[in-house]
């Protein structure tokens, strides 16, 4: 259950961007790349922006 509530936003970012390939290839055009920008800009560097926070200290 740690390993879960640890890395929920890595399993968000890692949905988003299934996700985007997924609503891609049946062709909409509007949602998909809405979801991989979500996953790799936002969602992603906000997990790595924690993680990296928390084992620092700050």
């Amino acid at each position: 259950m740690e390993f879960i509530r640890k890395f929920w936003l890595l399993w968000t970012a890692v949905a988003a961007i299934v996700l985007g390939f997924a609503t891609l290839s049946a062709g909409m055009l509007s949602v998909g790349p809405i979801l991989l920008v979500g996953g790799y800009c936002v969602l992603l560097p906000f997990f790595l922006w924690r993680s990296f926070q928390k084992s620092v200290g700050e």
